[in-house]
């Protein structure tokens, strides 16, 4: 029989272990985020929106290196925009899950959270 305070400890590992987590989505949407900035903002250029989906290598030969780097730029560009999107949702189940397990833990939520992270090595 698992006992009241083995649940709490479990909830509380549980717990530490989905603010890590919803931390490293944080770290990957602010970094995502910052690299979006130095590529392009605007919409694609209607004479490049057939190369959306090309690989880099099949791309026609005849165009400039100049074009296939702008071309690869808007290709990472709207990678970028996908993965801040799927990084957003993932956090999102993560936070409800941390709020099911805060609700479990109760009102010394933060403070044996904290005993916790204190405790690993």
């Amino acid at each position: 029989m698992i006992t009241d305070n083995e649940k709490l400890a479990s909830a509380v590992m549980n717990a530490y272990h989905r603010e890590m987590e919803i931390y490293a989505y944080q770290v990957n949407i602010d970094n995502y985020s910052a690299m979006l900035l130095a590529l392009p903002s605007d919409d694609w250029p209607q004479d490049w929106v057939a190369f959306k989906g090309v690989k880099v290598e099949d791309l026609p030969h005849s165009l400039s290196d100049d074009d296939v780097q702008a071309i690869s730029d808007y290709q990472y560009r709207d990678r970028l925009r996908s993965l801040v999107r799927t990084e957003k949702a993932e956090q999102s189940k993560s936070i409800r899950i941390r709020d099911v397990l805060k609700a479990q833990v109760g009102g010394d939520y933060d403070a044996l959270v904290l005993a916790y992270k204190a405790a690993q090595p």
